[in-house]
């Protein structure tokens, strides 16, 4: 009888603990594994989401990636905007962060301006970026030209200048973000050790930060990498609003491409495909990430 009071109790707990995971597990499978596996299901196949028929061609889809150029081009702008934005958002997030842990006058009102665009619509922004940037009668060209230097052509130029228009805005509107956490990263560092530095020399200024911070921001930095590099890949409003992918494709990112293929091309299975490419990168990219930075000397 005591055996067996004690496996109806271990079931209950069972069952409760199933179902308070059940619900999770269910959004989960649904909205991620799902998608993911319909996906790769339909690489393999052509479909022009019209019909109901889709047509299995195998690898034929992947093989098409081969020679496609366009694919080519958008991968190169993906990695380049990739590079230059994410490195710069984290930089200035890190020093906004840094300087901002400080006892500031202020630094309530400064935190909450710079936190705003992050809750900004990439919509509402992109406009205000594309007029500030308007070639005739934007502010930028109106400040350059102020201190004589020439108006660019910024949304319109087949060079740099369309890209770095919307790493900017990229930049203006993430780093709020990250600064937060790398905020919350700097306040759970044990101000003991900066008393115990300050000892030898080092418990402030560069070598505070070189020495002690920098170190024990290991973790959170291997976060915000991480979130930096999903966010710059599945980047879409910001070049449908801006640039649309031109001029001439310079602008045009994986995501953005994808969107051509399966909405105004209606090649489902060819998007799935690159989807899954785009899916790929950034696993390989994360995973060298934590080689870099996941490293066992991260725990502290």
């Amino acid at each position: 009888m005591f055996a067996k009071s004690i496996n109806k109790r271990i079931l209950a707990e069972n069952l409760t603990a199933y179902a308070f995971i059940f619900p999770a597990v269910f959004l989960i499978t649904l909205f991620i594994i799902y998608p993911i596996g319909f996906n790769f299901y339909l690489s393999f196949h052509e479909w022009d989401a019209l019909s109901a028929n889709k047509t299995f061609i195998g690898l034929n889809n992947y093989k098409e990636m081969i020679n496609d150029e366009q694919l080519h081009q958008a991968i190169k702008n993906t990695i380049v905007f990739t590079v230059t934005s994410v490195p710069l958002t984290l930089g200035l997030a890190l020093f906004l962060a840094v300087l901002l842990d400080k006892e500031i006058r202020g630094r309530a009102i400064i935190r909450t301006a710079i936190f705003t665009p992050v809750v900004t619509s990439y919509v509402a922004a992109g406009l205000v970026f594309v007029w500030m940037f308007n070639y005739n009668h934007g502010v930028i060209n109106e400040l350059l030209m102020l201190i004589g230097l020439e108006p660019v052509n910024w949304l319109q130029s087949t060079g740099f200048w369309a890209m770095t228009a919307v790493v900017l805005l990229t930049v203006w509107k993430n780093t709020g973000y990250f600064m937060v956490i790398f905020l919350a990263g700097l306040q759970s560092i044990p101000k003991e050790y900066y008393e115990a530095a300050s000892l030898e020399g080092a418990g402030s200024g560069w070598k505070g930060f070189w020495f002690i911070t920098w170190p024990l921001l290991k973790p959170t930095t291997l976060f915000v990498s991480v979130i930096a590099l999903i966010f710059t890949f599945r980047s879409f409003e910001q070049f449908y609003v801006m640039t649309k992918g031109g001029p001439m494709g310079t602008t045009k990112v994986l995501v953005y491409y994808m969107y051509e293929q399966a909405f105004k091309l209606f090649n489902m299975g060819y998007a799935a495909a690159v989807a899954m490419v785009l899916l790929v990168l950034v696993l390989v990219i994360t995973l060298l990430q934590f080689r870099l930075i996941g490293d066992r000397h991260v725990q502290y």
